[in-house]
């Protein structure tokens, strides 16, 4: 048995050992400038125009105000069961 446990470690360590271990290096990423933007045109507000007619005033009515549901408190938990 210590023998096979002894053969079973050398064959691991020659076999992983054996392995060759390949590295790429690649050649550094040559940055190129990005061209300037182009001058986009943006439009640009003008003269303002003359005043419009005025708006009706407004009509009264009721006011509608919504009020959560309080929360509820929680359920106490069951008496145990009297001891036999």
């Amino acid at each position: 048995m210590k023998l096979s446990i002894l053969l079973a470690t050398a064959a691991a360590a020659l076999t992983l050992s054996a392995c060759e271990k390949t590295t790429v290096n690649n050649p550094p990423a040559v940055e190129t400038p990005t061209p300037a933007p182009a001058a986009v045109p943006v439009p640009v507000p003008g003269p303002p125009g003359p005043q419009g007619a005025p708006g009706e005033p407004g009509k009264p009515g009721d006011t509608l105000i919504v009020v959560p549901d309080a929360p509820k408190p929680a359920e106490e938990p069951a008496p145990p069961p009297p001891a036999r």
